[in-house]
């Protein structure tokens, strides 16, 4: 199982938060003139980003019944895995270890992070070297540091960095209004702020568009207060415009005229938004919330995977048998297939039809006087091959699947002559149900009972049961929570293979409703870590399907009754028949839940759990 480190997650949380909140801030806030707000509403978001995945609810969380059950969902959905591995023989060389993805991307992360931080440290070494070589002087009672050579004017911290020489008297008064706003308002705190989480969120482009509107808006603020001074707006803008062709700096300082010029003189000339436009500041409580919610809930489901997989590790498995002897024995080329086909009272069938199907290609074949064919198929792609088997005096057909573990196949194939043969002689023949409820979903544990015979039958985890029967024959059909049901055998179909004989699809009508989502859902004793430990612990992988190499997920589904119980599995999602029959009999095996309430009264509940098969 691969986990993922604490570290990376709370990254990733960061930097969704980030994008979410600059989203917010271009939908709501970017065009409005609430300079001070906008600048407080900035540094919160960038602080959110980084606090909100610290902030610990899950103890809320899991006093919330519907929010619990969601963290559950996805735990089982999206993170466990019910591993069960088999031993593994190494038959090759050990080879050198590489380094997988995730190493490099953190190794390019890590270096990205170094050269942002020494490029960092270099402008803030240069502005401390223009300190030391410029001159302290007092303008108007402003303390400046006039510099020796011609450069735009700007500020850092409490310095106001100006070239003095060819100012005229109203620019200067511009420039230092300009500048002292961003030194007595401390806007290169907003700065370093947004160039470290900018080192630290290289990677992401919000980021980048996150530090350009703080700068912006610390322009926004200087400018409006130049305004506010009673300048006049036009000369002053022509000022900037002078400013914008000369040499431009850039840095961690405050320009006078840095980029986006344009959207200042813009931001000059619009009319100043009315105070109730200070509503939609307060949107940002609900994102934030939101993301406080999301994040506490994965955190919970991630606690429930890990106290699993800790579970897994520690706990010892049961013995199971070796099945290293069939790695590497897949069959691959051409196999050759012998199949006999006869009726089912073992009589051959000559001239039986058969066509087979690998990939693309069709070949058809007939049975010969003793009902045998040879077929050779490649199968070197497909596991199975699918075998359609037909009779010109037969008005239907049946399909077998071929494997190449199994190169000997016997077919059982009814003629309409042998089924009125049978039926004439009152012979039995054995018929497959399946049994369905009105959500068409298929129900385990059915029991049918012939009425002639008393045999007894039980429905498997797709709803399926096998009886010998015979024409006119009554099936008893009783399931717990549902109407006693009867099923009249009036005609019988051809026949196929003794272990796949035509199906038949019956209806059973339920007692009582099944929720499926109600004021309190069930839960397993302990809680769902302990449901995910008893999976753990329970499986046993199928013989079969190591020697297949079969794996994934099997979607299984039930019902918790009334009293706890677990009743009506049925598979959801398939993956072999073996897997699924060991998916549901673990399921089955269960023992009693707390049941489902509505309004006070245990109801009955529809629940779905994955357990994940992965060969190691």
């Amino acid at each position: 199982m691969i986990t993922t480190a604490p570290e990376l997650i709370y990254m990733l949380k960061v930097n969704i938060g980030i994008a979410l909140f600059y989203a917010f801030y271009k939908l709501f806030c970017c065009r409005d003139t609430f300079f001070q707000w906008r600048r407080i509403a900035l540094l919160s978001f960038l602080a959110l980003s980084f606090l909100y995945p610290l902030m610990d609810m899950q103890a809320w969380v899991k006093e919330q019944p519907a929010i619990n059950e969601l963290a559950d969902y996805y735990a089982l959905m999206m993170l466990t895995e019910t591993n069960t591995s088999t031993a593994t023989v190494v038959t090759a060389p050990v080879a050198i270890p590489t380094p997988d993805l995730l190493d490099i991307i953190k190794f390019v992360y890590w270096i990205e992070i170094l050269l942002l931080s020494a490029r960092f440290m270099i402008q803030l070494s240069s502005i401390f070297r223009l300190v030391l070589k410029s001159k302290s002087i007092n303008v108007d009672q402003i303390s400046i540091r006039s510099l020796s050579e011609p450069a735009n004017p700007f500020s850092f911290w409490q310095w106001i960095f100006i070239y003095l020489p060819g100012l005229k008297e109203d620019e200067k008064q511009e420039i230092l209004t300009h500048e002292q706003t961003h030194v007595r308002q401390w806007h290169s705190i907003d700065v370093i702020i947004s160039e470290i989480v900018n080192i630290i969120c290289w990677m992401n482009p919000f980021a980048w568009l996150l530090k350009t509107e703080i700068r912006l808006n610390l322009e926004y603020l200087a400018d409006h207060k130049v305004m506010e001074s009673g300048t006049n707006k036009k000369a002053y803008q022509y000022h900037l415009l002078g400013l914008a062709n000369q040499n431009r700096q850039t840095g961690l300082y405050n320009n006078f005229n840095l980029s986006h010029l344009k959207n200042r003189i813009k931001m000059m000339n619009k009319k100043r938004t009315r105070t109730t436009g200070h509503i939609k500041y307060a949107l940002f409580a609900p994102l934030t919330a939101a993301l406080l919610l999301v994040s506490n809930i994965e955190t919970v489901a991630r606690t429930a995977e890990r106290l699993i997989y800790s579970t897994e590790e520690s706990t010892p498995r049961p013995e199971r048998e070796e099945v290293a002897s069939f790695v590497n024995t897949t069959v691959q080329g051409l196999v050759t297939f012998t199949i006999t086909v006869t009726n089912s009272e073992g009589k051959p069938q000559p001239n039986i039809t058969l066509q087979i199907k690998p990939g693309n290609e069709v070949k058809t074949f007939k049975t010969n006087a003793e009902g045998k064919a040879t077929i050779e198929v490649d199968m070197t792609t497909p596991k199975y091959v699918s075998l359609d088997v037909s009779s010109p005096k037969s008005s239907k057909h049946q399909s077998l699947l071929l494997s190449a573990n199994k190169p000997n196949v016997t077919a059982i194939f009814d003629t309409d002559d042998d089924i009125a043969a049978y039926i004439k002689a009152g012979k039995q023949i054995r018929i497959k149900l399946q049994i369905s409820n009105n959500d068409n979903q298929q129900l385990a544990g059915v029991e049918l009972i012939s009425s002639s015979t008393n045999a007894k039958a039980t429905t498997n985890a797709h709803g399926e049961a096998q009886l010998t029967v015979g024409v006119g024959e009554t099936i008893a059909i009783n399931h717990k929570g549902y109407q006693e049901g009867k099923f009249t055998v009036k005609e019988l179909c051809p026949i196929k293979d003794m272990e796949n004989p035509e199906l038949v699809r019956l209806l059973l009508v339920g007692e009582d409703p099944v929720y499926q989502i109600a004021d309190n859902m069930p839960e397993f004793p302990g809680g769902m870590i302990a449901c995910l430990q008893y999976l753990a612990r329970n499986i046993k992988y199928p013989v079969t399907g190591q020697k297949e190499g079969a794996q994934g997920k099997v979607i299984v589904q039930m019902v918790i009754e009334k009293d706890g119980s677990v009743d009506h599995v049925s598979i959801v999602r398939s993956i072999t028949p073996e897997l699924d029959a060991e998916a549901a009999r673990v399921v089955k095996s269960m023992p009693k839940w707390k049941p489902a309430t509505v309004k006070d009264k245990a109801v009955r509940c529809r629940y779905t759990v994955p357990v994940t098969f992965k060969l190691q």
